[in-house]
């Protein structure tokens, strides 16, 4: 019983770390999708796609910060590994639920949409590797 119970611990361990990244920009999607929606109604179908073009980019214009060329591979250079806490997103999805938040407030026709995926992206992206970077510094 007690292998069984390190197998599963194991599996569950893996469940959690190959989550972290995906969950996080799961909630900046929804959250900044419902800060926008909350402040400019219901999007269309054209503001959703101009959403998603926005996100597409912000997400583009990130890993050409990372990655450098478009040609590198988008893998990382090396395994990683992050203290758990540093997969808690509650400071880099609050930064991009408050970029949601100031876009809406400032601009107010549907280009906001595109705005806010672009930046909600980007905010989640740079912010989530800055706390994996403190997360490493802790050290054991």
């Amino acid at each position: 019983m007690g292998a069984g119970r390190r197998s599963y611990r194991s599996h569950l361990k893996t469940a959690v770390a190959t989550s972290a990244a995906p969950y996080g920009y799961t909630l900046t999607v929804w959250t900044s999708g419902a800060v926008t929606t909350h402040a400019l109604g219901i999007p269309t179908a054209w503001e959703a796609l101009l959403f998603l073009a926005g996100a597409v980019t912000g997400f583009g214009v990130t890993a050409a910060l990372a990655y450098g060329l478009p040609t590198e591979v988008l893998a990382s250079p090396e395994p990683g590994s992050v203290r758990l806490w540093g997969g808690f997103h509650v400071v880099s999805v609050g930064l991009a639920i408050g970029a949601a938040a100031l876009v809406t407030t400032l601009i107010t026709n549907p280009v906001a949409w595109m705005i806010v995926g672009f930046v909600a992206t980007l905010v989640y992206l740079v912010g989530i590797a800055a706390q994996f970077t403190l997360a490493d510094a802790r050290g054991p």
